[in-house]
């Protein structure tokens, strides 16, 4: 995708994060730092780091001036960054070293502007979607085919991980008497479905479209119609946590048909499920999100969209201390911070069987 089939000039682009009444301005691309900020974590800790290489050489080698403007510093002519340099096999021109190369492609107008383009389609399509409308709709926020949807979804949740969250380790207000709380005050709250992908994902071309190009293939299918709310794109958590996996504090990643709990942090694996029965959760779509997650956080893209956010829900709640939504935060962290430091045996992993002893104790819903 190069600079010349998007002519959106990105100096003056702006979204409005709107949830409900309050719609809040964000703007991308105010200084350089910011740009390469983004171009390299896309780049050094994306799903598919060949692929988005690829994608970026392209833009930065489609006209004549560009070329000129590359092979200024670069031998042969390539582009700014190691991963691309990894992949077509090219050097700093003697005398600069990377440094050098950084300050001279910052001193491009030309080439700034390419990466501000390309980095702008990541961020306004991608990562401020993921991250804006990442937590899914409670049963009470949509109307009655919403709700049915959402009961239905979180039944099958229930029935692949019985009543308590593999995340938090929070135990369902309605689980059988037979159920006990992993622990004292970890019990009777409502737990929730809550999407790995956006349910907003099912309306949203540009999304769909930014996910397939950040993956490398095809994601109409599964984030489409009746399949953005199938098991496979959803985990059961309880709202404090519900919150925290939407504004990116933690992921699951699958290896080797294996989910871990990964907070960005100390790494633990997650508990088994209660039934096999109901389709896990597919491990393209939680290394996706994780992909992201690790974007977000190593561009300092996530401060960005969590800060208007912030003041959104200040807003809309009525609370106007600077430190509310601080306190909000800390308040669903506990549960994860206490899973990271004395979580579950480690030699346990979500959805496999070595928690069939717990499965006996699980009523299934119907």
């Amino acid at each position: 995708m190069s600079s010349a089939t998007h002519p959106t000039d990105f100096e003056q682009k702006g979204v409005r994060l709107s949830r409900g009444l309050i719609s809040i301005p964000l703007r991308y691309g105010n200084n350089p730092s910011e740009v390469i900020s983004l171009a390299l974590a896309l780049l050094e800790v994306n799903y598919n780091p060949a692929l988005l290489s690829n994608d970026l050489w392209t833009s930065l080698t489609d006209e004549a001036e560009k070329i000129l403007a590359l092979s200024d510093f670069l031998s042969p002519v390539g582009a700014p960054f190691r991963r691309i340099f990894a992949v077509k096999g090219l050097t700093p021109r003697a005398p600069r070293n990377w440094d050098g190369v950084a300050r001279q492609f910052r001193e491009s107008k030309l080439l700034m502007k390419v990466l501000e383009n390309w980095t702008s389609l990541f961020f306004y399509d991608m990562l401020v979607p993921m991250m804006a409308k990442g937590r899914t709709p409670t049963p009470s926020e949509g109307g009655s085919t919403a709700r049915r949807k959402q009961m239905s979804l979180k039944k099958l949740l229930i029935q692949r991980d019985g009543w308590i969250s593999p995340v938090g380790k929070m135990m369902d207000e309605c689980a059988p008497p037979e159920v006990s709380p992993v622990r004292r005050g970890y019990g009777g709250v409502t737990l929730q479905a809550a999407h790995i992908v956006p349910f907003s994902a099912n309306g949203h071309s540009l999304l769909r479209k930014m996910l397939a190009k950040f993956v490398g293939q095809d994601m109409e299918g599964l984030l489409t119609g009746e399949s953005i709310n199938d098991p496979s794109n959803a985990l059961l958590l309880d709202a404090l946590t519900h919150t925290a996996f939407g504004l990116f504090k933690f992921s699951v990643e699958c290896q080797d048909d294996r989910y871990f709990f990964r907070k960005f942090a100390p790494n633990r694996k997650l508990p088994s499920e209660a039934s096999r029965s109901v389709a896990r959760p597919l491990p393209l779509l939680c290394n996706l999100r994780h992909a992201i997650g690790r974007v977000l956080w190593a561009s300092g893209a996530a401060e960005n969209i969590a800060k208007p956010l912030a003041d959104e829900d200040e807003l809309k709640d009525g609370h106007m201390e600077g430190d509310y939504w601080h306190r909000r935060e800390l308040r669903a962290l506990p549960g994860l911070d206490e899973l990271a430091i004395d979580g579950q045996d480690d030699t346990e992993d979500l959805y496999t069987e070595e928690r069939n002893r717990a499965s006996s104790r699980h009523t299934i819903v119907t």
